[in-house]
């Protein structure tokens, strides 16, 4: 027997299924014995780590579409490079991209230089779940 787990994430307005999405374990069972029915413990939390992660990386996402542009006057910002940041979840570590961005040009009036954005750095103060 074969149990195939599967994530889909699907938005809220409509019912398409994200690009990436697919199965997160395959769990074998050679015989269709009772003797260990269900999942074992080590199996179950390798499960749901690994949905942790896979949730955890859609909202990123997501939220990092939004905050790629000005908000003062909706310019797009320019990427200056990316790095890793570490969440702490009762599951595991969770390393997500961070990038960093460029600040926008309307914005040197209060500040003559550029400088450097860190969207997801300045929203997940803690980095523990």
């Amino acid at each position: 027997m074969r149990l195939i787990i599967e994530a889909r994430l699907v938005d809220g307005d409509s019912d398409t299924v994200e690009e990436g999405d697919g199965i997160l374990a395959v769990i074998e069972r050679p015989d269709c014995s009772l003797a260990d029915p269900g999942l074992s413990l080590a199996e179950g939390r390798s499960l749901m780590a690994k949905v942790q992660t896979e949730l955890i990386s859609k909202q990123v996402q997501r939220w990092l579409a939004s905050k790629t542009h000005c908000e003062n006057c909706g310019a797009a910002l320019r990427h200056k490079d990316s790095r890793s940041t570490v969440l702490c979840t009762v599951y595991g570590k969770v390393t997500v991209k961070s990038p960093r961005l460029w600040s926008c040009a309307c914005q040197g009036i209060t500040r003559p230089e550029q400088r450097v954005v860190h969207p997801l750095s300045k929203t997940l103060t803690r980095r523990v779940t």
